[in-house]
């Protein structure tokens, strides 16, 4: 597999460098979301049922 890699043309060379650009980004994205505070995540998952539990009690005050 290597060798075909290394014995490429000048035009494959630009599909092997857009996909080793994806791989590095989604590694960083993941790398980003497991190190990010699992409180934050957790608040943040709760504002769209907060934010619609709060527009029903506001209408029902009215």
């Amino acid at each position: 597999m290597f060798k075909q890699i290394k014995d490429l043309a000048g035009g494959e060379m630009y599909l092997i460098s857009s996909l080793f650009i994806f791989m590095v980004f989604f590694i960083l994205v993941g790398v980003y979301l497991i190190k990010m505070n699992k409180q934050h995540i957790n608040n943040m998952s709760q504002l769209p049922i907060e934010d619609q539990e709060n527009q029903i009690n506001e209408y029902e005050i009215h």
